[in-house]
């Protein structure tokens, strides 16, 4: 099987790509896709050898090695590469390995050419910290819990004196999520209000979200889980202060998951669409 790799690189509403087909800087060498370091403790045992208190997936590093196309715009494409490379832009890397492709968020930690001497290829080398350290699915997975489906196709007939049901709504309160990444991810829930909504609930497997708040027509309700994004607004307003205190922000585990939802009035009038993207330990 032939082997390929390709790198875009997103930063400041700009894109470079690396190793594709008509552009003019190639890869080297790549390190760092396939794991991130692990930091595992100990505690004594009065027993032979120690028990596992701790475990965690530490901050990755990926250096990159490689080169510009020697021609005519040569100059043109190490002044682009400079421009890109901004220490203080933030981006994100989405890495296609034959054809699969993930992607992950980096500060970048060093950007220099290394050429030897003055008739040589421009070499270069970057290095990414990614302090979150999975890399994820490029597009996020989404689904629909309660759904809208349409009962006509044109060409439309209406029978005389007869009336006619243009669709009508699935109640199913419950639904399966397949998360078949590698580890435990969070997702965004957008609830939207058909009509008035008391205290919506969104369950997932034994641990549910509870917000106390009402809801008028189109009124949308936005719950984030994910680690260092949580967050719960009403219409773009931040009323986390009124999430219920046995809730909590939770996960979809690796597996099929169930989420259900409900609410003390109005559990009909929802229109609730869930999205997260899986999370992977590597390419």
């Amino acid at each position: 099987m032939e082997y390929k790799m390709e790198l875009t690189f997103k930063s400041n509403n700009k894109i470079i790509e690396m190793n594709k087909e008509g552009t003019e800087f190639n890869i080297i060498s790549i390190e760092g896709l396939e794991a991130s370091q692990y930091t595992i403790k100990h505690e004594d045992s009065n027993q032979d050898g120690s028990i596992v208190s701790y475990r965690k997936i530490e901050p990755r590093e990926i250096r990159i090695v490689g080169d510009i196309e020697k021609n005519d715009n040569e100059d043109i494409n190490r002044k682009k590469l400079i421009s890109f490379f901004n220490p203080k832009q933030d981006g994100s890397l989405i890495v296609k390995r034959n054809k699969e492709d993930k992607q992950i968020n980096y500060v970048l930690s060093s950007f220099k050419f290394t050429n030897s001497n003055m008739n040589s290829y421009y070499d270069f080398e970057i290095t990414l910290d990614c302090p979150e350290p999975y890399f994820s699915s490029v597009d996020n997975y989404g689904k629909n819990i309660a759904k809208i489906t349409p009962l006509f196709a044109f060409p439309l007939v209406i029978l005389e004196n007869k009336g006619i049901v243009m669709s009508y709504k699935t109640y199913n309160n419950n639904v399966k999520l397949l998360n078949d990444g590698d580890c435990e991810t969070g997702c965004e829930i957008y609830i939207k209000a058909t009509n008035d909504v008391s205290n919506p609930k969104i369950l997932l497997n034994d641990k549910f979200i509870l917000v106390n708040c009402e809801m008028k027509l189109n009124d949308v309700l936005y719950i984030n889980t994910n680690k260092r994004k949580k967050a719960i607004k009403l219409n773009g307003e931040n009323i986390m202060q009124k999430i219920d205190r046995k809730s909590s922000f939770f996960n979809l585990d690796v597996g099929d998951n169930v989420m259900k939802y409900s609410s003390d009035e109005g559990y009909q009038d929802m229109e609730i669409n869930v999205y997260f993207y899986k999370k992977y330990l590597g390419v």
